[in-house]
């Protein structure tokens, strides 16, 4: 894997990665072994790791075992199947040491405000731990959703995965739900205006703001160039590529 200097500049937090096999329409597989190749090549120092799917997080579990200074393991939990998966919510954060859940209402067809999504919100409240949500694709993740839910649970720490997404008009609402609730954090990855990136971080704050690529589906030179070009300074780059997401995860 080759890449410039320039996409190595700055040392990151990948905020939103995922591990396994994707079938159609995606047909592409991320092992732990591409991974650690990626983290070296762009200077991602850890990684925030979700599986493939709600039934695959032992994939995540065991990636985190063999590397459990580099990854960052998340649960994808399926909200609309209720006490099964909220005991294997438990279970992760409990006893595997998982630091937080991520929801894809899209893939699993429930509503981001959904009632089913209550008791994962107060299972990572009770234990500390921060909720990932996938964000930008109607009718079952739009941003005003997940405002919904982050004025149902003001206390939980929650990022908005891709900020909006690929929509002009979701990515606005993202950022405007996220200036709305102080407990809503934005993630990069997908999103599809720098300068709203730039936008996001004098507006919602600038340590509100957090980098991430979603591989397997995104490259990281596109991932990283987004931000890079974004008009922040090196310091506003720092935040974003890093501090951000080591400051939410309690890292430093």
């Amino acid at each position: 894997m080759n890449t410039s200097n320039t996409f190595a500049r700055f040392k990151k937090i990948d905020a939103h990665t995922h591990i396994g096999a994707f079938g159609s329409p995606f047909n592409i597989h991320f092992d732990t072994e591409r991974l650690l190749q990626q983290m070296e090549a762009y200077n991602i120092e850890k990684t925030i790791l979700v599986a493939s799917g709600p039934h695959t997080n032992e994939d995540t579990a065991a990636a985190f075992r063999a590397e459990p200074q580099k990854i960052i393991p998340l649960m994808w939990i399926n909200c609309a199947e209720g006490k099964e998966a909220y005991d294997a919510l438990e279970h992760y954060i409990r006893d595997e040491h998982f630091a937080g859940a991520k929801l894809q209402p899209l893939f699993d067809g429930y509503t981001a405000d959904a009632p089913c999504v209550d008791p994962v919100a107060e299972i990572c409240e009770a234990y500390g731990k921060p909720l990932f949500v996938h964000s930008g694709h109607p009718p079952f993740s739009l941003p005003w959703q997940i405002g919904l839910l982050a004025e149902r649970h003001p206390k939980l720490p929650m990022v908005m995965i891709h900020m909006g997404h690929a929509h002009g008009v979701y990515v606005d609402a993202a950022i405007t739900m996220a200036r709305r609730y102080e407990n809503i954090w934005l993630e990069t990855s997908g999103t599809s205006m720098s300068c709203q990136i730039a936008n996001a971080y004098e507006t919602v704050g600038h340590e509100r703001v957090m980098f991430g690529i979603d591989s397997p589906f995104h490259h990281p030179t596109v991932e990283i160039q987004k931000v890079m070009a974004c008009g922040v300074d090196d310091e506003g780059l720092e935040n974003i590529f890093y501090n951000n997401a080591a400051k939410f995860m309690g890292l430093k």
